[in-house]
């Protein structure tokens, strides 16, 4: 696998796909500090939406070798900047999570979101079902 940095907003999701992604049992954990689980740096959200502390992000990308962001697409406002994979060195993607509870059109949102903030690869996946995993899965390894 590729070693990968997850960003993204409060609640979106990081943690529960680091779980998937490991096999682990799905639980709620809420990550407090950037922390490293095999070849995944897992990040707080707060670190996204919280201006000071995005230099972390970019510190923790020097690691990576690919930038995963993800956008909930339970959240219908969009957390990253225009241009924001500009931001990081290593090349990035996105990725819509919860598809499993969300509509088709908040699905599309999320994505475009994602669009936006300058992912041109979209997948769109469900921790908890597994829905889109093994596509990401192929991608990440």
């Amino acid at each position: 696998m590729k070693r990968i940095l997850l960003v993204g907003g409060v609640g979106c999701g990081k943690t529960t796909l680091l779980q998937r992604l490991h096999g682990d049992e799905i639980a709620y954990a809420k990550t407090g500090e950037i922390y490293t689980s095999g070849t995944v740096i897992d990040t707080p959200g707060e670190y996204l939406e919280l201006p000071w502390f995005k230099h972390a992000l970019r510190l923790a990308s020097f690691e990576a070798e690919l930038v995963v962001l993800l956008a909930s697409a339970t959240v219908s406002e969009g957390r990253f900047q225009p241009g924001f994979t500009t931001f990081f060195m290593p090349p990035a993607i996105g990725v819509v999570t919860k598809v499993d509870i969300a509509s088709e059109e908040e699905v599309k949102v999320a994505g475009d979101h994602l669009r936006l903030a300058g992912a041109t690869e979209i997948l769109e996946v469900s921790a908890l079902t597994g829905e889109g995993m093994a596509e990401l899965d192929a991608r990440i390894y």
